[in-house]
């Protein structure tokens, strides 16, 4: 069986910009479950490992097990983080220069002669694209540091 290639198959631009949407909008649920769900975690953890430091008998060995609870957190934080911008962000950032073509073209007609959400998402992921980046790096920062202060005075009075 053989596929023949038509060069001048056009598609309706509004059902390609409805799926090029629909797959933007997955990429940033991702995003937002990973962010909310890691931020809950953290948050559960710490407090857990607050409540059986202090349950301890040995105040010494609370606080120790508290300040290695809050690196063991800091590394998973700093690991979401970089899933996150290394990763879900450029495929989203890939997903948004692909309807933002569709976009800009719909004014001139409302056929698309081609689909290009694959190598858009592509190009963004090779090139490591991150945009607005200032407000997601702050997010991940007040919260490392957050965990790098619970660290750091756990730390002081485990070696008092």
């Amino acid at each position: 069986m053989t596929e023949s290639k038509d060069s001048n198959a056009s598609f309706d631009r509004f059902q390609l910009w409805k799926e090029y949407e629909a797959v933007t909008m997955h990429f940033n649920d991702l995003i937002i479950k990973l962010r909310s769900q890691s931020l809950g975690a953290v948050a559960a953890l710490a407090t857990l490992a607050g409540v059986v430091a202090k349950s301890d008998a040995k105040a010494e060995a609370g606080w120790g097990l508290l300040a290695g609870a809050f690196l063991i957190l800091s590394i998973f934080w700093v690991a979401v983080w970089v899933l996150d911008l290394g990763y879900y962000n450029r495929l989203l950032a890939g997903a948004v220069d692909a309807l933002l073509i569709i976009e800009s073209e719909s004014s001139s007609s409302l056929q698309a002669t081609g689909i290009n959400l694959s190598t858009k998402i592509e190009e963004a992921v090779a090139k490591g694209c991150v945009r607005n980046n200032a407000y997601r790096v702050g997010f991940y920062v007040l919260v490392l540091f957050a965990l790098l202060v619970g660290l750091g005075a756990s730390a002081y009075k485990f070696t008092r």
